[in-house]
């Protein structure tokens, strides 16, 4: 209803937006430039940030730009199954049999790695999501995984992403062999107020308002204060606003109703 409503031609905050068109944080436009290295360099890689942060939307748009004649990527998000079950996916998105038993697995990764590397010329590109939830020993074993030629070369680029935690867990001293052989690191933060008004601009516009202004000063400043520059929580409440002030008749969205929305999603 409220797309209609405002004129949208699609929902301005939703969660599929194409690569290409979603807004150019300074941190994404960092983060980019490191993965760069990353690919480059076919290192380990960490990427941390709070929970809704655009961990996995910067890595979207990454992933999007990045040579896929050059590189292989293999996205997967659920470190729960444990080291058997992540070997058992990755050999499945190699497009290899999944096998039992785990030192099998290893060597027909590797196997596959080669293959691609030496036959089609593609460059392995793991990226690990939720990565903080691993158990301790998957880390050595993501390096052993890798390494060749006696620890001077990889097998392709690992990207671990999660949670602030996982930095803290990398930093305790039976991590220190992984830990010294990151290529890159990042923690995504939370966008700034200014950050804050051009990412609600960006997302409106992109939906089609022509109309002007839809979000008063007054109703970003709440929006900030209330979700700390954090995206996701950025698009969910502004969702919710819309929702409100569509119902009401109204054309602006001013801080009043922003409140109301905060007080009904905090109800939820």
């Amino acid at each position: 209803m409220f797309q209609q409503f405002y004129g949208f031609t699609r929902s301005p905050f939703s969660k599929d937006i194409p690569a290409n068109d979603l807004f150019p944080a300074d941190g994404q436009m960092e983060l980019s430039a490191r993965l760069d290295f990353l690919i480059r360099e076919r290192g380990l890689g960490l990427l941390t940030g709070e929970t809704g942060s655009g961990k996995s939307t910067a890595i979207r748009r990454f992933v999007a730009n990045i040579d896929a004649n050059r590189h292989s990527v293999i996205y997967l998000s659920n470190p729960l199954l444990g080291m058997r079950g992540i070997y058992r996916e990755l050999l499945s998105a190699l497009g290899h049999e999944p096998l039992f038993n785990c030192s099998k697995m290893v060597t027909s990764i590797r196997s596959a790695f080669n293959d691609l590397i030496n036959s089609k010329r593609r460059i392995p590109f793991l990226i690990l999501d939720e990565a903080h939830l691993l158990p301790s020993l998957a880390f050595e074993q993501f390096r052993l995984l890798f390494s060749t030629n006696m620890d001077s070369q990889s097998l392709g680029t690992l990207l671990l992403v999660g949670q602030p935690s996982l930095r803290h867990t990398l930093h305790l001293t039976i991590h220190e062999a992984f830990y010294q052989r990151l290529t890159t690191t990042y923690h995504l933060a939370p966008l700034d107020l200014s950050q804050t008004i051009a990412y609600i601009h960006h997302h409106i516009q992109f939906a089609g308002f022509l109309s002007g202004t839809l979000f008063t000063d007054d109703a970003i400043s709440c929006i900030f204060d209330h979700t700390k520059g954090i995206p996701r929580l950025i698009n969910r409440l502004c969702t919710h606003a819309m929702i409100a002030s569509a119902i009401e008749n109204k054309n602006l969205i001013e801080d009043s109703t922003v409140r109301k929305a905060i007080a009904d999603l905090d109800q939820v």
